[in-house]
């Protein structure tokens, strides 16, 4: 491959702008990307319509966009530059501002001028650039990004507060953007049609990885750095594949070969270089942990420790030695090895541990006196207070629940709401479920977390000194305050959600029961992942006389119960069930949630039907005149349908709002993806 190439060739640069043209360091190593891009760009550089001057790279943090469009810059001999983008960022960060000058003079009480000053953008696209423009994924205002497709349009142009700039022959474009991280949405489908070549970039074969980290750290031992090229690569492997945000890429390898060249152990290095680079959620970093014992690294890295001692040769760390002078000062270190050094090795409880017998003397409880001299003590049990919170909820949800049926056919009847208690053998069980579900659940709140703020924050906030705006009615004043800066939107979801779950008998059969639960536990861990107030309740009808309706509200949005979740291993198939009663008792519930968007599920596998005469036309009309109360009120309900009485469901609910699941496996993502659709 040619080192430089002047697609212009009749083009002279100025010496800012052959200064701005980037230099390959030794260390580079071409790739097959680039390769690609240069043959493609040069290839159709003189062919009119399919010249190609805007290329799109896509990948990870770490895969070497960044680097890969300096390359360009060498290759071509265009000066580079580059844009970050940012979620607030405003069209005048794009086309450039106008700010006011200070005159040079003292007096103040002179005219105020005004000076057009371009962005970045603009000089790069009149002067001919390669512009790399970093993470466009993230910014939140629309119009911004259609200023962008105008300007890359190849006849394109700028309307600039001063003049109309139009697209240098010469300009290139390198849109780089990561996949799937905080703020991240898909790329702007107007700006990707009009981007001609786009590449994938992912972590390079493991025979490249050393060869750039030989290249960049001068590390030579082809077994360990193959050895830590296979565990980059099956860490980011599992970060994809259970949904974990962080990412093990090429940065991290080359530090972590930097380390063990260094001398460094090769077991801690991994958690500070790459590890806690990826994570330090304590799960997480147990799935990582566990897939590399599971695939044997674990003591390959271990055995490299010790092949590789991080200590010279004859150090011992569990020894301290002390050197004593002529003149009878001590002193810690030493250039050379003493002979008669008096050498202490450390304790087994020296790292720290306090002796055991100190814990035995400290153990003192605090009392004051009475006046009679006899010491009284004051004592707060913790749990006592918890307990009497719980008690107080419940009373709450009894109460609430009783002046919801009020006035409707179900005032009669009898009604508790309990509030089930976890037990360990719940926590295990919920754990287990939970462990199943994460990686689904993770990708999908990955890729809903973007569309939780609001694409266009309109308020903006006048009277500032600098900002992304300029107010030309506030010119006349003379504290030059004449900007304003966009108030950030609301990245709290305006949607609150209520799960519904029928424990009639029914439900025992053919799986319904554990589907419902995953269902449970899928919702509330996304919902509590996005920030998203929900209650899952359950219900059943005619557990006995004096329990004509049984509601039990495993999950509250403004319970304080921690360890709530837990209670969901309780859901169970129990008796009947008084549909319309406990949708009319959860809706009223819901509408307490300040959100603006507030959606019931309904989960159910079969018709209403309890004793004396809740069955047939009479329940059919309360269901639907309780979903057209509450529908009025802002309700939105959705019922999923799991058993046989599927198009009865549906009549009742409507064919719109009815989600017919055959797959009972499919249940908990298909409820997740619904509430996304919501947001």
């Amino acid at each position: 491959m040619k080192q430089t190439c002047i697609l212009s060739t009749a083009r002279q640069l100025t010496e800012e702008e052959q200064s701005l043209v980037w230099k390959k360091p030794p260390s580079h190593i071409e790739s097959e990307a680039e390769k690609r891009i240069y043959q493609e760009v040069v290839r159709n550089w003189n062919r009119g319509e399919m010249k190609i001057s805007t290329i799109l790279l896509e990948g990870d943090a770490g895969s070497g966009k960044t680097q890969l469009a300096k390359a360009l810059s060498a290759h071509f001999n265009l000066p580079y530059t580059k844009v970050t983008c940012f979620a607030d960022m405003d069209k005048s960060d794009v086309l450039g501002s106008i700010l006011p000058v200070l005159s040079e003079k003292d007096d103040q009480s002179g005219p105020v001028e005004y000076r057009y000053y371009p962005s970045e953008i603009v000089r790069a696209y009149e002067n001919g650039w390669l512009l790399e423009i970093q993470e466009p994924t993230v910014i939140r205002d629309a119009a911004v990004l259609m200023a962008l497709n105008s300007a890359l349009e190849p006849d394109g142009s700028l309307n600039l507060p001063t003049r109309i700039v139009h697209r240098h022959p010469d300009f290139i474009a390198v849109i780089t953007t990561n996949r799937g991280y905080n703020g991240f949405r898909p790329l702007n489908e107007a700006l990707r049609d009009r981007v001609q070549h786009a590449e994938k970039l992912d972590l390079p074969p493991k025979e490249v990885m050393m060869q750039r980290a030989k290249a960049k750290t001068g590390y030579q031992s082809e077994h360990v750095l193959a050895l830590l090229a296979e565990a980059i690569m099956l860490l980011d492997e599992t970060a994809r594949a259970n949904a974990i945000k962080g990412v093990a890429g090429m940065r991290s390898y080359i530090f972590w070969v930097d380390a063990v060249q260094s001398g460094a152990s090769v077991q801690n290095t991994l958690y500070h270089k790459v590890l806690y680079k990826i994570t330090t959620d304590t799960q997480e970093l147990a799935i990582l942990e566990q897939a590399l014992a599971s695939h044997g690294l674990t003591e390959k890295l271990e055995e490299l420790d010790i092949i590789c001692p991080s200590h010279s040769e004859g150090e011992n760390p569990e020894v301290m030695e002390l050197h004593i002078s002529d003149n009878g000062e001590f002193s810690a270190e030493t250039d050379q090895v003493d002979k008669n050094a008096a050498r202490l090795r450390k304790s087994v409880d020296s790292e720290g541990h306090s002796d055991t017998s100190s814990d035995e003397n400290t153990d003192v409880s605090s009392n004051d006196n009475g006046e009679n001299g006899t010491p009284f003590y004051h004592e707060l049990d913790p749990s006592d207070t918890n307990e009497r919170q719980k008690q107080e909820f419940r009373k709450q949800l009894n109460r609430e629940a009783r002046q919801s049926v009020q006035g409707t056919c179900h005032e009669e009847i009898k009604l508790i709401v309990h509030r089930p208690e976890a037990t360990a053998q719940d926590r295990e069980e919920y754990n287990s479920l939970v462990a199943a579900l994460l990686p689904v659940i993770r990708e999908l709140i990955r890729k809903t977390n973007p569309f939780l703020e609001h694409e266009v924050s309109a308020e903006f906030a006048k009277s500032r000194l600098y900002g992304t705006k300029f107010c030309a009615d506030q010119a006349a004043s003379l504290d030059f305050r004449v900007f304003a800066r966009k108030r950030p939107p609301e990245e709290e979801p305006s949607l609150a959600v209520a799960l519904r779950i029928d424990e009639s008998a029914s439900m025992s059969a053919f799986g319904r029961l554990d589907a419902a639960k995953q269902a449970a536990v899928a919702l509330y861990e996304f919902c509590t992942g996005c920030g998203i107030p929900i209650m899952v309740y359950g219900d059943t009808a005619d557990r006995s006389k004096q329990e004509q309706m049984s509601v039990y509200a495993y999950v509250d949005f403004e319970s304080k119960d921690a360890d709530e979740k837990y209670a969901l291993m309780n859901i169970q198939a129990r008796s009947n069930n008084r549909d319309g009663m406990a949708l009319r008792m959860i809706s009223d519930r819901l509408l307490k949630a300040p959100q603006k968007t507030k959606l019931v599920i309904s989960i159910s596998d079969g018709q209403p039907k309890a004793m004396l005469d809740y069955t047939g036309e009479k329940a059919a009309h309360d269901m639907k005149h309780t979903l057209q109360e509450f529908r009025r009120k802002g309700i939105q309900f959705l019922a999923a349908a799991i058993g046989q009485d599927k198009e009865a469901i549906r009549e009742l609910y409507g064919a719109e709002n009815t989600l017919d699941i055959t797959d009972l496996k499919q249940l908990p993502a298909r409820l997740v993806q619904v509430i996304a659709r919501f947001l």
